[in-house]
Formats: C-alpha cells, sequence, structure tokens
C-alpha cells in the first residue's frame, strides 16, 4: 500500500510512488489530496486514512484477496 499527500509533492513523485506500488502484484496507490506529507501523521482527520490503510492491507492479507483503491 502506498499512500501520498496530494499537496507539497516534488514534481515526478507521484510517478515514482505509483513505480512504487507496482513492486508487489498485491498493492494499490491511494492519494490523499488535502494531505501534505506531516498531515498525513500528525492531523487527526488526515491520518485516518494512513490507519484505513494499515487496516485495508491486514484485511486483505486475512481474507486473501486483492487490496482496493
Amino acid at each position: 500500500m502506498v499512500i501520498t499527500a496530494g499537496q507539497g509533492e516534488q514534481p515526478g513523485w507521484f510517478a515514482a510512488q505509483d513505480k512504487l506500488a507496482t513492486l508487489s502484484s498485491n498493492s494499490a496507490h491511494r492519494t490523499v489530496t488535502d494531505a501534505t506529507h506531516t498531515d498525513l501523521l500528525d492531523d487527526e482527520s488526515l491520518s485516518a486514512n494512513s490507519s484505513r490503510a494499515i487496516h485495508d492491507v491486514v484485511q486483505s492479507v486475512r481474507a486473501g484477496t486483492p487490496l482496493q483503491l
């Protein structure tokens, strides 16, 4: 699972994150449009996206199902 902040990115960052997601055959790349990198850690409402991604990975592994966007 790759989570990308939608704000404050450097040129080429989204493409690099997409490439990172291809390293696994069971992957997803989600972008949190209104977040900076720090927001994904510190802002309670935006960091919920990170927590949800962790939960989704655990559920995918337990169920043996592909990750969803």
